[in-house]
């Protein structure tokens, strides 16, 4: 189906407002609001550039369903033990790659700086997300989010979605 111009800077100024907003979560919380940013079927992963690059399906973290984003939220919050931490991301302005009538496909690059308590803080992660942006209703979700991170070296504290 052909999108107009206009249909389309539409659908990517909501989906550069939803990332925006996905970001903050992730920064500033609460957590337990991230599930509410994606559809009911989607799907979160992690992964590196030299698996994206070789089309591999290994993802450092899965989640292809709703309840799987509420569950990572409850692991995080309850079950898991790490190091209190902040996020603080910081984002390029996206690309459009394609768009629908009621979606867009963005990739937008992105860094993560990791903070401490005790105030030490390191480049986390960079990389880019890949994302698809539906509408419905009146609000913008991810139907897909892909977080390919630049690195195959991975901290093995990824406690938190990035």
């Amino acid at each position: 189906m052909n999108v107009t111009v206009s249909q389309e800077q539409t659908i990517q100024a909501g989906a550069r407002r939803l990332l925006a907003a996905y970001t903050y979560v992730l920064d500033e919380g609460p957590l337990a609001d991230w599930p509410t940013l994606f559809t009911e079927s989607c799907l979160y992963r992690i992964t590196t550039r030299q698996n994206e690059e070789r089309n591999m399906p290994l993802s450092i973290m899965l989640c292809d369903n709703h309840a799987m984003l509420y569950d990572r939220v409850e692991a995080v919050e309850k079950a898991n033990i790490f190091e209190p931490h902040h996020y603080r991301h910081v984002l390029s302005d996206s690309r459009g790659l394609r768009a629908t009538a009621d979606s867009v496909w963005i990739e937008t690059s992105f860094i993560c700086v990791r903070t401490m308590l005790d105030g030490r803080m390191c480049l986390f992660a960079a990389g880019k997300y890949i994302d698809e942006v539906v509408v419905e209703g009146d609000r913008r979700l991810f139907r897909s989010k892909t977080v390919v991170l630049d690195s195959s070296q991975v901290d093995t504290l990824i406690a938190k979605p990035l």
